[in-house]
């Protein structure tokens, strides 16, 4: 299984020869490559071929057929003497590629300085070490440009010194926004050598590929165990009987032969040899004997367990994520293949584990897994032995729900909010009774566990903090008898929402108690103006119960007890991105929170795929299609729009009052991309300039057109072809039409 890497050679080469040879010799290459139809990369002239925008091009030809094309002409014009990269997805694609949609070039040719990026390839070519922070910062400020695209791009370049920070990566969310700020190069740098350190001896394109599969499940990892040897043909004592040489390089292991004349192929395992035990995810120990660990890998297939079963050419295919050899003492002998499941008291399980070379990467299996490793009963105190095992879910303490309007922002956080008290998986409430899940919220909301509050902008400190409020007196009387004024006016200080749940919160936290604010529409709020110095103070870290625990005097009350915030009081924050962009959030307030993103759900199950033959599901799929290439991702509309419309009536009082005015929002009033929404479906009528109107001036403009909304009255309204039309083209319908007569 080698070749899974074989795109990396390719393309350090290529990278090696356009660095060598400069700006010149790209822009004259790439005019030759037979890219198809899209050449977008040489619309803005020679001076604009940047290698960022090449190497990101080249990857955007992403089905098999322009990977073969495209690729074979990059070899043959750039003159690379190894063959082009094998194109099939199983082998090398495993890669960042932006989607064929998306903008590839890192500028759009205007005011673009091609320079800063030749500088920044130079110096990744070379290594991670070259790159200078102000130039890697200075590319970020590009306008098309971002944390992913650029280090995606970087990865490609040089994928032997460089790792994407995209989505594949652990922990994205809360990372790219600490990267856009000046010292972000560092960060990189620092993400970069902690991958090093958590993967001993592996390249960072291997590990590239393992964050990928995790993260797209395409493999889900496990804490089951095996252990193997690197003598596969039995018991070894000198290098020929080694073939940890073959097993790495071919990411693979095997064992060609038991080593003892009771077993045979047709009985391989006789319980010693399970072959077709291990699956995907599940972690292979490799030793060379008993005095020495060899490395660490995740299933990736078991050939053995395939229709092609129990033969010497299977082999069980692996994802290496450590490659230390390393002395271990186990103590015992074992065959050559054992199943050690998830007992962490075997003491194969436990040289690995004890040795500080492994230790990291037992540490990101662990992190990474929820499953629990089988605890030795011997090791408890007998009044244990009865206890149940207490499950703790893990939450985020501070957490955004982003995502475009109508995505059911606002409806979730109910269920975390009561999943966080109840302490369970959020998983749990996913199809749970939503009326008792509001019950159970309501009640929790009643005892003063959970609170909420909306952002505007005119919220301030003293409304979320603390304050001096003026307040209305009492009546009250003067010193000869009479009656004072009724409007007389005293100051008091006044608690906000936030310190009054942070000192309940406080309050119960030795009865372990969890209590969560819900925060709606927090980006519509100045944070630094609202939160002032608490901002510091909601990292966890900085927590009441944490080591580095923080606190701080109040301005107003300046309580003789620092005020600190608990840890067991969670903060859900609601965002909506048509409104601001993650991007300008305040970037205090990105580094703290969990970034959740919640995107519109075409096939949700409440919305009706028959209304009088209208398909609400593909309706809205294709709204979205076509807001995400003339507007983009984050103006989409959400589902919850969809539901409960069951109705012809009630599908046209949803688009009247409520798609079409937040087109309208969306689109600043541009009538003709709203048309281009609905594809042209008759809601909007377009009619020429009346010349009549005005005698000649040249201050009107009598080309241009006039757009109206049909009047709500209008029966076209309630015709469900207008609604096919949206997401059915003409030819879509003829040949359907075709195929029913057929029938």
């Amino acid at each position: 299984m080698k070749e899974i890497y074989d795109w990396v050679p390719w393309f350090q080469t290529l990278a090696k020869k356009i660095e060598e040879k400069g700006e010149r010799y790209l822009a004259e290459k790439a005019k030759r490559v037979a890219w198809g139809s899209n050449r977008s990369l040489l619309k803005y002239g020679d001076e604009n071929i940047d290698p960022f925008s090449f190497f990101y091009f080249l990857v955007q030809k992403n089905t098999t057929n322009q990977r073969g094309s495209v690729y074979s002409s990059v070899n043959e014009v750039f003159e690379i003497a190894d063959e082009p990269p094998n194109t099939g997805w199983a082998s090398t694609y495993i890669i960042p590629k932006p989607p064929s949609h998306a903008s590839s070039l890192f500028h759009d040719g205007e005011k673009f300085n091609p320079d800063l990026l030749w500088k920044l390839f130079r110096q990744a070519v070379k290594d991670e070490s070259r790159v200078q922070a102000a130039d890697f910062h200075a590319a970020l400020n590009i306008k098309n440009v971002k944390v992913k695209k650029l280090t995606q791009c970087l990865f490609l370049i040089n994928p032997q010194c460089f790792i994407p920070i995209d989505d594949c990566f652990p922990n994205y969310k809360n990372i790219e926004n600490k990267i856009t700020e000046p010292d972000g190069w560092d960060i990189c740098l620092k993400l970069i050598n902690k991958t090093k350190q958590q993967f001993p001896g592996c390249s960072l394109y291997e590990i590239g590929r393992v964050f990928f599969l995790l993260s797209r499940s395409y493999i889900t990892l496990s804490q089951n165990f095996f252990q193997i040897s690197t003598y596969a043909y039995g018991y070894g004592s000198n290098d020929e009987d080694d073939h940890w040489n073959k097993f790495e390089s071919n990411n693979w292991v095997y064992t060609g032969g038991p080593g003892g004349e009771d077993v045979t192929w047709e009985n391989p395992s006789d319980g010693k040899y399970p072959l077709t035990a291990p699956e995907p995810g599940d972690i292979i120990l490799v030793r060379k004997g008993i005095t020495t660990g060899k490395a660490i890998g995740i299933v990736d297939k078991n050939d053995y367990a395939q229709t092609d079963g129990l033969n010497e050419k299977s082999k069980i295919h692996v994802l290496w994520i450590n490659k230390s050899e390393e002395d271990i003492s186990m103590d015992d002998f074992l065959p050559g293949m054992t199943d050690l499941g998830t007992n962490k008291y075997s003491k194969t399980y436990q040289a690995f584990r004890n040795t500080d070379s492994y230790k990291p990467t037992f540490e990101f299996i662990e992190s990474r897994t929820r499953d629990s490793i089988e605890e030795d009963p011997a090791s408890y105190p007998v009044s244990q032995k009865q206890k149940p095992k207490i499950m703790e879910n893990k939450h985020p303490l501070n957490q955004i729900l982003y995502g475009p309007p109508g995505t059911g922002k606002t409806w979730d956080t109910v269920n975390r909010a009561v999943a966080i008290i109840d302490d369970k998986p959020i998983d749990d409430y996913e199809h749970k009774d939503r009326k008792e899940t509001k019950e159970r919220f309501d009640e929790l909301k009643q005892a003063g566990q959970i609170e909420m509050v909306t952002f505007h902008q005119n919220y301030a400190y003293e409304d979320f903090i603390e304050g001096i409020r003026p307040v209305l007196s009492e009546t009250h009387k003067t010193e000869d008898g009479e009656q004072g004024n009724k409007s007389d006016i005293k100051y008091e200080l006044s608690e906000g929402i936030f310190k009054r749940i942070a000192k309940c919160a406080e309050k119960n936290r030795a009865e372990g108690k969890n209590h969560v604010l819900i925060i709606d529409e927090i980006n519509r709020g100045n944070i630094a103006k609202i939160f002032g110095e608490l901002i510091t103070l909601i990292e966890e870290s900085k927590r009441l119960g944490e080591k580095d625990k923080a606190t701080a005097t109040l301005p107003y009350s300046k309580d003789k007890e620092p005020f600190c915030i608990p840890n067991n009081l969670y903060i859900i924050g609601t965002m909506n991105t048509a409104d601001r962009s993650i991007a300008l959030l305040d970037s205090a307030l990105r580094r703290r929170f969990d970034f959740i993103e919640m995107m519109p759900d075409p096939n949700h199950p409440e919305i009706s795929n028959e209304i009088e033959g209208v398909n609400c599901q593909k309706l809205l799929e294709k709204i979205n299609k076509r807001i995400r290439v003339l507007h983009d991702r984050d103006h989409q509309i959400g589902h919850t729009y969809f539901i409960g419309v069951k109705k012809m009536a009630s599908l046209a009082k949803t688009f009247q009052n409520q798609i079409i005015p937040l087109l309208q929002e969306y689109f600043y009033d541009n009538w003709e991309k709203i048309d281009l929404v609905l594809n042209k479906n008759g809601f909007i009528k377009s009619n020429d300039v009346d010349k009549s109107l005005f005698r000649s001036s040249d201050l009107v403009d009598t080309e241009r057109k006039i757009y109206d909304l049909l009047p709500a009255n209008d029966s076209k309204w309630q015709e469900p072809g207008s609604y096919i039309e949206i997401y059915e083209t003409q030819n879509q319908r003829s040949k359907d039409e075709q195929d029913n007569k057929s029938e």
